[in-house]
Parts: C-alpha cells; sequence; structure tokens
C-alpha cells in the first residue's frame, strides 16, 4: 500500500508525458499544411512521401487519404500531430508563424 503513495519520480513522469497521445490536427488542418508543403517547397505530386515494400504513397494521395480518412490518412494525421508537438516543445525556428492564416 505505501509503494502506491509514494510520488513517481520525475523521469517516470517524462516518459508518461512522451508516451501521451499528441493532441490531434483536424483533418482540415493537416490538409491545409500539405497544401502548404506543395507551395512552400514546390513539392511534384508525383514525388514519393513514403515507401515500404511493394507500397508506395506519392505526394499527390496525401490530401485524398486525409480526405477519405484512410488507414493511411489517419497514420499521416497521427504523425504530422505528433510532429507539430516534437517542433513545439524543441522549439524550431519558424514555429511562431501560424500557416493555417
Amino acid at each position: 500500500m505505501l509503494d502506491e503513495l509514494r510520488p513517481v519520480d520525475e523521469e517516470a513522469r517524462a516518459v508518461d508525458r512522451e508516451e501521451a497521445e499528441p493532441p490531434m490536427l483536424t483533418k482540415q488542418e493537416a490538409i491545409d499544411e500539405v497544401r502548404r508543403w506543395f507551395e512552400q517547397y514546390k513539392i511534384d505530386p508525383d514525388q514519393i512521401f513514403a515507401r515500404s515494400g511493394e507500397l508506395i504513397v506519392r505526394y499527390g494521395d496525401l490530401i485524398h487519404h486525409l480526405e477519405q480518412e484512410t488507414e493511411d490518412g489517419r497514420l499521416l494525421l497521427r504523425a504530422m500531430s505528433r510532429g507539430r508537438l516534437i517542433r513545439q516543445q524543441r522549439q524550431f525556428p519558424g514555429l511562431e508563424v501560424d500557416h493555417r492564416k
């Protein structure tokens, strides 16, 4: 019983925060972010975004996956949400600009 009452050490709390689900972007926020990538980085829609074995996902497919909420779209939304959280935590430059406007 006493073990249950002892405070959790700082390291354990840090791990819990990292494993916690990041705040999710909305579907529209993710779509807007992908469109921003196209404009800002002049990305060719036929350029490969990800490849795993025989599966190839091109940048041009991303908006469709997000709109249709496919398994790949949900995975992308989760990855984009986590990426944004990490950039905010590490205070990467450029985050003070809200590109969603």
